[in-house]
């Protein structure tokens, strides 16, 4: 037997701060993921990092599973350390596969506490856009999208070491609306400025927005920023090339769509 669980990636956070003194991240997911194979066909530990090693071990004790003779494989289309939520989308596939692959149940509110117990998390394995606690992985609320977007992915290189960076942001949002808030995405990004920097970010969000870009967001602990279009525009290549020449800074990335979290069995 064998099988596959999927989990997407994000493009950083919609939004990232405190709600009532308690740290609060606006998920966004992107068509990027992780994907882990579980089968007793094939043996062996492939692609697994010390967090997910961490998370297979945690997830085998919760089912209080003692004989695990299967292999396991991860492959992963999130570069780590831009931001991309590639440590939370390995965790909770890592999750899913052992609770499927034994035939035992485990929820997302679960998964998010075991992830939240090996480091902050990103709740892209909640259906959909959510709010929730990073540091705890608590579920707030589920936040919906106005309109399908496209979003071109842009990196300032290098990279963010999320376990020893310490995610700071001060923003603080008075209101958790059911509605995406465009313009709170972009307060986000600038307010986490002051935390971790991003050259010419203002610039860059006047100049997308010029052309035609609905918002900007920014990876807070990460070293990605997402421009979103929308899904209809049919300039959006040219868009991203007109962008890539006027800043120097970043690089483009990849484009993608933004897309509900959650956590998919694949064949």
């Amino acid at each position: 037997m064998t099988l596959k669980v999927k989990v997407p990636g994000s493009c950083g956070e919609f939004v990232q701060g405190f709600f009532h003194g308690a740290p609060i991240l606006i998920t966004c997911p992107i068509e990027k993921f992780s994907t882990v194979e579980i089968s007793n066909e094939f043996f062996g530990i492939e692609g697994l990092g010390e967090k997910s090693l961490q998370m297979l071990k945690k997830t085998l004790e919760l089912f209080e599973i003692k004989n695990f003779n299967c292999g396991v494989k991860l492959t992963s289309e999130l570069p780590r350390g831009k931001g991309m939520a590639s440590s939370s989308a390995d965790l909770a596939a890592v999750a899913q596969a052992v609770a499927l692959f034994f035939e035992k149940n485990i929820s997302a509110e679960k998964i998010a506490e075991l992830a939240a117990s090996i480091e902050p998390t990103d709740g892209i394995f909640f259906n959909g856009v959510v709010a929730m606690n990073p540091v705890t992985g608590k579920f707030l609320k589920n936040i919906s999208v106005p309109e399908k977007f496209s979003v071109a992915i842009f990196d300032y290189g290098g990279e963010v070491d999320t376990v020893k960076f310490n995610r700071r942001s001060n923003f603080q949002i008075s209101k958790l609306d059911n509605f995406l808030n465009l313009e709170l995405v972009e307060k986000s990004a600038l307010a986490n400025q002051e935390i971790l920097y991003k050259k010419n970010l203002r610039e860059i969000i006047s100049f997308a927005k010029s052309l035609g870009a609905v918002t900007v967001n920014a990876a807070h602990s990460g070293t990605v920023i997402g421009i979103f279009f929308h899904s209809g525009d049919k300039n959006i290549d040219a868009k991203i090339s007109e962008i890539a020449r006027h800043f120097d800074c970043i690089n483009f990335l990849t484009k993608t769509k933004l897309t509900g979290g959650g956590i998919y069995e694949t064949v």
